[in-house]
């Protein structure tokens, strides 16, 4: 999780909550720790802070990931909620245990609390973006956020638009309780994105052959299971998928469905190496955009990818995600 965030906001301004000896600081007035003063706490962007069980929250999932503690229920919920499920469709997939909602904390190097002590912050794929790291996104990928940004009107701030130290993974709320552009954009988003199509994904079981077997050994592989790429889905194939997904906790069938598809492909992209990207490169000449199979995701294998992305309508961001890794083994 993001540890640091500014604490001014040209929204915002300077009226912060400061966390002194012996009591908290507002606006120049010291109040005692007391039990009402811990509800009267207050996050950086000046909402009512406290832990779990003081902050009224909701649960929140936005594809593979679900947002621990979620956030902050009404109409934060709608707007962060409207921002994780653009960014998971349009920006890149999240990643299940990547993302993190509400927590009860001070910021990093600062006496104010974080705006996820209020609900009023996500993360998402943390570790891939992570705190203090500046360009973590491609060019497409930002032109995204930027999209989503413009179309949160000022209401939502992004942590690589910090002047000081980047926070890429976090978006979090940027006008104070009360703030009727809040409101306005909770209503126009109507709860948040359509949802997207759902993925379709090709089911592949024993006795398949073919290019689709050949991807799910190399991916098998990537997780760490020894078996030959040979293209023919026997019973080593069979008992090496049964155990994937009892490491998974999925129907052991043997069966590699929707589900074990889902939990099986790597998200691979430019600087990528390994078993998936081979797997990539072969679904890649297999569907007549000819690249070396050699394990490396240099700029060919971007370049393939993304005419392959274009062919079929796809955000062509050159990363091969769930919605790419499907269409290649539909």
């Amino acid at each position: 999780m993001c540890e640091l965030h500014e604490t001014t906001s040209p929204d915002l301004g300077r009226r912060t909550l400061i966390r002194g000896a012996g009591g908290l600081l507002l606006a120049g007035g010291l109040v005692g720790v007391t039990g009402s003063a811990a509800q009267a706490a207050t996050s950086q962007n000046g909402w009512p802070a406290g832990s779990s069980s003081a902050v009224p929250l909701a649960s929140l999932s936005v594809g593979a990931a679900t947002f621990p503690a979620g956030v902050r229920r009404g109409d934060v919920h709608t707007v962060l909620g409207y921002v994780a499920r653009r960014f998971d469709n349009e920006v890149e997939a999240l990643v299940k245990g990547w993302c993190w909602g509400h927590s009860y904390r001070v910021i990093s190097g600062s006496t104010s609390l974080s705006n996820h002590s209020s609900g009023t912050a996500l993360d998402v794929n943390a570790p891939r973006h992570p705190l203090g790291a500046s360009g973590t996104f491609s060019a497409a990928q930002r032109t995204h956020i930027r999209s989503i940004l413009t179309a949160c009107n000022g209401v939502v701030r992004w942590g690589g638009d910090y002047s000081g130290r980047k926070d890429e993974m976090h978006f979090e709320i940027n006008v104070r309780p009360g703030d009727a552009r809040l409101a306005a954009l909770a209503r126009r988003i109507g709860g948040g994105a359509p949802a997207p199509a759902p993925i379709a994904w090709t089911t592949v079981k024993r006795g398949a052959n073919g290019f689709r077997t050949t991807a799910i050994q190399h991916l098998l592989r990537a997780r760490g299971y020894s078996l030959t790429v040979d293209g023919s889905f026997g019973p080593t194939t069979e008992s090496r998928v049964i155990s994937f997904q009892r490491s998974k906790g999925l129907a052991a069938d043997g069966v590699v469905g929707p589900k074990t598809w889902t939990a099986l492909v790597v998200t691979v992209r430019q600087g990528s190496s390994g078993q998936a990207v081979v797997a990539a490169q072969k679904l890649l000449t297999h569907r007549g955009y000819t690249v070396t199979a050699n394990g490396t995701f240099g700029s060919t294998t971007t370049t393939r990818t993304q005419a392959f992305q274009r062919s079929r309508g796809l955000t062509a961001d050159g990363i091969v995600g769930p919605r790419t890794w499907a269409r290649l083994t539909a």
